[in-house]
């Protein structure tokens, strides 16, 4: 039995280690050649004879040697052996033709081998006990089983790139487990075929980039004309120039020295213009802002009736001395025009004061100082009211005394009124609420309770001045019961803390409907809400239908922060 146990353990650890040790190199369907069918005219072939042994007496075996996996130089580099018996006499190099083979021409044996090397693999596995006859053709194949990742990057990105393998993944795409050698990549897009071509994987050669993008002819003129082109950063040769780019974003710079320079941006699309003209002259830089009430507003502006920018505090612009520009700043309808010329002693900061008079403005026009968010403290009450079978009930659901009574406590967190277009924005925040109760009419005598609370509300701003403003909000507002406990002020009893979602009890999540008003002046809001519950917390739902849902009223004031 040992024997037997030890016989497998060899066997195991032989397969092993042929499995770690396997040649790269593999040469595998040796077969002899039976019928000349399909074969070039021999005559042909060999017009000068066919080839000896080294003793010019004996004619040669001829062993075609065909290639898997493996590029064509590293083809014409295998050394190939078939021991000291059968040196190889000849060997013709096949790769660039139609046959694409090695031709091996052997010393005839009747025991030989057959082994191939290449310094960089190795060498391959042995064929053995190879019979070799006189003028007899032979076939064999040699794979190089090396694989390896290849990287297929397309612009624009999300094509399918597939080799004929099956093999395929969403570009930029890297393809796991390619042979080296020749492949056919196939690169498509919702069904249609852009790229189809012949690749040819090496261990150095494993990217491949395409662009596939359309393109375009654009014309770069400069005035004076002689200026050296760049297109993001690359030079191009100088104006007058045309170029054919593919759809994209650029930076176009015409340079006649470090001095004179003229850049834009451009886009290259099927409307895009034809025809870019610079102008690499001195220029001046400066800044165009807009004035509203004495203070920055961001403004739209035009430039010889062209948009230069929208809703900017500010313009740095870069303009040819010399040159005159109508310029005409907007602000919510109202707009201040200003011809300007460029000059090099100019002023670096061009202020166009816009005015309102005479002229309407809606309330989300006016001028207001931005104060998104706010510090929050206040008071909170909350009540439990069930109905049901023709009767309502309010109490704090604290104590059993407490009908027609609430919970009380305090409030305090942050709040978030970020305002976007039209005076409508977000309001929401993140608040702790404490409520605290005592009845000594019990053995418990106290009760206190932690809650997290977050509004989600749409929020609509009216503002009066720059620093007063009503605002109104409204929607869902969402409570969570951290931690509440029962306890008597003696500490003779454990505290009862498991009473979420009993009968009697509330549970620990609500969900309300909520509408809020605020007013601000100055750094100061004060802030009113009314909560009305959604969730049912079925407190009484083992007496009858009754529905319990929890109602909250809330007064906090608010230091606002955030201003501009």
């Amino acid at each position: 039995m040992k024997r037997i146990l030890l016989a497998i353990f060899v066997i195991m650890l032989s397969c092993l280690v042929y499995g770690q040790d396997k040649p790269q190199l593999q040469l595998h369907s040796f077969r002899i050649v039976k019928s000349a069918g399909g074969m070039a005219n021999l005559g042909t072939l060999f017009q000068n004879g066919w080839p000896k042994d080294s003793n010019g007496e004996e004619d040669c075996a001829w062993v075609r040697v065909r290639f898997e996996n493996m590029t064509m130089a590293d083809a014409a580099n295998v050394k190939f052996s078939f021991g000291n018996s059968a040196p190889i006499e000849d060997i013709k190099d096949k790769l660039k033709e139609a046959e694409h083979e090695i031709w091996l021409f052997v010393t005839p044996t009747e025991n030989a081998y057959m082994e191939a090397g290449l310094d960089k693999y190795g060498m391959s596995n042995r064929l053995s006990n190879i019979k070799l006859e006189p003028k007899q053709a032979y076939d064999v194949v040699l794979r190089n089983d090396k694989t390896m990742s290849i990287n297929i990057i397309t612009k624009p990105e999300g094509a399918i790139a597939s080799l004929e393998t099956g093999q395929k993944e969403n570009t930029p795409a890297t393809i796991t487990g390619v042979s080296l050698g020749k492949h056919t990549l196939t690169i498509s897009h919702n069904g249609k075929t852009l790229k189809k071509e012949e690749i040819e994987v090496t261990e150095e050669n494993v990217r491949f980039e395409y662009d596939l993008r359309e393109r375009k002819m654009v014309e770069f003129i400069s005035d004076p004309t002689g200026a050296v082109l760049f297109i993001n950063g690359e030079e191009k040769g100088k104006t007058p120039l045309t170029i054919e780019l593919p759809y994209d974003s650029y930076n176009v710079e015409a340079r006649l020295s470090l001095q004179e320079t003229d850049s834009k941006a451009f886009t290259v699309s099927g409307l895009s213009e034809t025809k870019i003209k610079l102008e690499p002259i001195k220029k001046k830089t400066f800044e165009a802002f807009a004035t509203y009430n004495g203070k920055k507003v961001d403004a739209d502006l035009y430039i010889d009736g062209k948009q230069e920018g929208t809703r900017q505090a500010s313009y740095t612009l870069t303009k040819p001395i010399g040159k005159s520009y109508d310029m005409n700043m907007i602000y919510y309808g109202n707009s201040k025009k200003r011809k300007i010329r460029i000059t090099k002693d100019m002023d670096v900061e061009q202020e166009f004061k816009i005015s309102a008079r005479n002229s309407f403005v809606w309330p989300w026009q006016r001028e207001y100082d931005v104060c998104p968010v706010g510090f929050s403290m206040g008071y909170v009450s909350k009540q439990l009211v069930t109905r049901g079978e023709g009767e309502k009930l309010k109490e704090n659901g604290v104590w059993d005394d407490g009908e027609g009574k609430s919970l009380h406590g305090m409030q305090l967190g942050l709040h978030f009124q970020p305002c976007f277009s039209f005076g409508l924005g977000l309001y929401s925040g993140v608040f702790y609420e404490l409520y605290m109760s005592w009845n000594d009419d019990y053995d418990y005598n106290q009760f206190m309770e932690h809650c997290i609370y977050v509004p989600l509300h749409a929020y609509y701003r009216l503002p009066f001045a720059n620093k007063v403003a009503l605002s109104v909000h409204g929607g869902l507002g969402f409570n969570y019961s951290v931690y509440g406990a029962y306890t008597d002020d003696e500490d003779n009893l454990e505290d009862f803390t498991d009473f979420y979602g009993e009968e009697a009890f509330p549970k620990r999540f609500n969900m309300a409907a909520e509408i809020g008003l605020g007013f601000r002046v100055g750094l100061v809001q004060i802030n009113a809400q009314y909560a009305k519950g959604i969730t049912n917390h079925k407190s009484y739902e083992s007496l009858g239908d009754y529905k319990t849902k929890q109602n909250k009223l809330s007064l906090s004031v608010s230091y606002v922060f955030g201003s501009n």
